[in-house]
Formats: C-alpha cells, sequence, structure tokens
C-alpha cells in the first residue's frame, strides 16, 4: 500500500480545523503521513495543531510516530506552505489540504486506487461537496477543472445537485487543490526553478496552473465520483474579498504569461479580450483596488517569462492537442452571476442601509 503525504495548510482556520483531522485521522487507507503547517495564523488554531501533533491516541493513525508540526514566521502563501510540505513529505503520492473541508472515511483510499490503475495519471480529483455533509442536495464545489477558450476556468458542475451530476469517472483538465492527490514522480517532473507549485502565485490558481504544466508534460488527471469530500469555501482564512479578487485577478495572468501559446491565444482573442474588459468593468464597480495587480504583473513579467522558457522547452504535448481541452465559455451565464446577480446583491445592500 503506497505511502500518501497529506499536506494540511493551515491560516486562521480554527473553526473548521477539528473536524478536518478527524476527518484525515478517521480514514481507512493505512499509511498516511501527515504533515501540518501553519502560515502564522493568530486565533489560537495553532495550540490545536500541537495538542494534536502530539495525541497519544493520533500515534498509532499516521506512518510516522506523530505528525509533523511547521510552522511559518509568516504567511508565505498557499504555494510556498505546500512547496514546504512537499520537500519534508517522504509518500510516493502527495495530498494537499484545506482546513475548511471535511473528508469521508475512504476518500484517500478511493483516489489512491484510482490514480494507481493509471501510470500516466499524475492527479486525481474527488467530488468535493458544499458544507454541510448530508446537506440539502448534497450540492456540488468541484469535480475538477474545466478551462474554457477564453481562459478562464471553473469547478465542474458547481452549484449542481451532487445525486444527479458528474456521476461517472472521467479524465478532467486537472483537479482542485483543496483536496487533491498527485503522484511525486508527477510534481518531480513539473518542478520549475526549485518550486513545485509557483511560490509568486501566494494563493489561487496555483492548483490550475498545476493542472497546465502537467498536461503539456503529458500527465493526465482523473476524476472519482466515488471519493466524497465537503469543502465549506471560503475557509482557511481567505475571506477577505479584497485578497481574493486581487490574486485571482493577478494569477490569471502570470498563467498565461507561463503557459499559453500565442498562436491559440490569438485564435480565441476576441473572447479573451471581451471576458478581459467586462472583468475590468466588474472589479472597478465592486472592487477597484483589485485593479492595481496589473502594477504586480508587469513587475513579475521578466520571472514569468523566465520560467515559461523553462516550460515550453519541456513540454512533450502539441499545443493543438491541449487546446483539444478548451471548452466554449457559457458568456450569458458568467455575466448573470458576476454582473446582474452581483448588481442586484449590492443594490439589496444600499436598499437595507437606507
Amino acid at each position: 500500500m503506497r505511502l500518501v503525504s497529506v499536506i494540511l495548510i493551515n491560516f486562521n482556520g480554527l473553526s473548521d480545523l477539528s473536524a478536518c483531522l478527524e476527518s484525515v485521522a478517521s480514514q481507512d487507507h493505512p499509511d498516511i503521513e501527515l504533515i501540518l503547517i501553519d502560515n502564522c495564523s493568530t486565533d489560537g488554531s495553532v495550540d490545536l495543531l500541537r495538542d494534536f501533533s502530539r495525541d497519544p491516541a493520533q500515534l498509532g493513525r499516521f506512518a510516522l510516530k506523530s505528525p509533523l508540526l511547521l510552522l511559518n514566521d509568516s504567511n508565505a502563501g498557499f504555494s510556498a506552505a505546500l512547496n514546504r510540505g512537499i520537500a519534508e513529505s517522504s509518500g510516493e503520492l502527495v495530498m494537499s489540504l484545506n482546513t475548511d473541508v471535511v473528508l469521508d472515511a475512504s476518500f484517500i483510499s478511493s483516489l489512491v486506487g484510482t490514480i494507481e490503475r493509471d501510470p500516466e495519471a499524475g492527479s486525481a480529483s474527488g467530488k468535493l461537496l458544499r458544507f454541510p455533509p448530508g446537506g440539502v442536495n448534497n450540492v456540488i464545489d468541484s469535480a475538477g477543472h474545466v478551462v474554457f477558450r477564453n481562459r478562464l476556468a471553473e469547478n465542474i458542475a458547481e452549484g449542481q445537485r451532487g445525486d444527479q451530476s458528474a456521476l461517472e469517472p472521467v479524465e478532467v483538465f486537472g483537479t482542485c487543490g483543496a483536496a487533491a492527490l498527485y503522484r511525486r514522480e508527477m510534481l518531480e517532473d513539473v518542478r520549475v526553478m526549485g518550486e513545485y507549485f509557483d511560490e509568486q502565485f501566494f494563493a489561487f490558481w496555483e492548483d490550475l496552473d498545476m493542472d497546465w504544466r502537467s498536461r503539456m508534460r503529458g500527465w493526465r488527471c482523473l476524476y472519482d465520483p466515488g471519493a466524497i469530500a465537503y469543502h465549506r469555501r471560503g475557509g482557511a482564512g481567505y475571506r477577505k474579498s479584497l485578497l481574493v479578487e486581487y490574486h485571482n485577478y493577478k494569477n490569471h495572468y502570470l498563467l498565461m504569461i507561463k503557459n499559453d501559446m500565442p498562436l491559440f491565444l490569438l485564435r480565441n482573442l476576441p473572447g479573451v479580450l471581451f471576458t478581459e474588459l467586462m472583468k475590468a468593468g466588474a472589479l472597478l464597480f465592486r472592487c477597484p483596488r483589485a485593479l492595481l495587480a496589473l502594477v504586480e504583473v508587469f513587475r513579475l513579467l521578466p520571472l514569468m517569462r523566465s520560467k515559461r522558457r523553462v516550460i515550453q522547452s519541456t513540454r512533450v504535448v502539441p499545443a493543438r492537442d491541449l487546446e483539444g481541452w478548451f471548452q466554449p465559455f457559457p458568456y450569458r451565464k458568467w455575466i448573470r452571476r458576476h454582473l446582474l446577480d452581483r448588481g442586484r446583491m449590492i443594490m439589496d445592500g444600499e436598499m437595507e442601509r437606507r
């Protein structure tokens, strides 16, 4: 049975941490190495992590004598913390885990079985449902990633009923990093400038960057509907809209600079430009300071171009094959959700304040 290194990254996740830790300790996979990383939390969750790592009742449940606890001196971000955990781990398989996730007891063993059946599978995605576990209709949070021709991405089947959607095992573009299983061989294969996950992303879209880079190296991602977990989303300390909007906006540009091919980007340029104008307009309306992310993009441009040279020089999958994964974009749905619905929410809030 393969050793799975579970890397749990905490940042002010006290309200979710106990349930998450208990779900990891209750896994039926027999060989789990647990690495706990704290990004300089201030909510008391470090004490909970210390108590858990020293609890004799937990010791027999993991491959090591006790979970390894690593404390960062500052909030290094999700990517940097995850890279530290990967470097400290020893499992053939690595799982990234957010504190706002609760795993069913067979989640890890199901994904291990899925990834072991295909030697070309570099990652695996389970079926993430919305909190609370057992909630009405078990609404889907993520069944993997889908990417669009305008270079935006989405969680597959997000918001759909779990008992009616994403019922079959399929190959998907990639997996949500909140609870993703990666093959170590793949992580080593796509490592760039000493980094598994790009630390300039800080948080958000780093999993999509991994999806894209691994695809270019010929690795596959498999979706397993039998691996069930529950994701609160918005936990792990990232609840402030400016932080989310800033890094989302910055990172989707970094993603394209590193990985995209000019020819296919030009072929889809009308859709890309339309979406960028709409997104910038939406941010100008609801979170204008997030647009300052463009300054950071220009600052990072030389580094991203250096990383791009490494990535493109080692790709084995032709751009035309990769482009086949990019789907037509649902413009009506996106405009309704990001502009009309948010506009109504803002107007409703103004009316309530009056």
